[in-house]
């Protein structure tokens, strides 16, 4: 075949394949099979490597014996006695804020203030960010031209 085309025993890798020889057997190109470069260096130390074939091992961990079952049923008890308490503190701070004069919706309203000025101070911090870039000073320099407080 190599003849056949006047490559005189030489013989160039076609459109997307490669030229492989086998022992016993003249060269051919094959398109499917891509030698691999003679390389010491491997991409995985050979202590890293892994099975793939190995089964898949869940980070949830089930009971596997009644000595661990009664482990986990003391630690949901000791866990709900504990919750337990925190929910019987909120409620005595609740009634506490209620006896001096507290309303939810009164809370509620404040909430909702200081999250539209935590957003509106974020954008102005943003914008003096981009300003000191603009002038190539810092924003410390920013707060005392503009008179500002630096805890602010």
């Amino acid at each position: 075949m190599s003849e056949a085309n006047g490559n005189s025993g030489e013989q160039s890798p076609g459109a997307g394949g490669t030229l492989r020889e086998e022992p016993g057997a003249d060269r051919h190109i094959s398109p499917f099979i891509t030698p691999r470069p003679r390389s010491s260096l491997r991409r995985t130390p050979l202590g890293m490597r892994r099975n793939c074939n190995s089964g898949f091992k869940s980070p949830v961990q089930s009971p596997c014996s009644s000595q661990s079952s009664r482990g986990s049923e003391f630690s949901l008890q000791k866990e709900v006695s504990e919750l337990k308490g925190k929910v019987a503190a909120l409620d005595q701070e609740i009634s506490q804020l209620e006896s001096e004069g507290v309303s939810v919706a009164e809370l509620e309203e404040h909430i909702t203030l200081l999250h539209e000025y935590n957003e509106l101070k974020d954008a102005g911090q943003m914008l003096l960010g981009r300003l000191a870039v603009l002038r190539g000073v810092t924003t410390k320099e920013l707060y005392a031209e503009f008179g500002m407080n630096l805890e602010d």
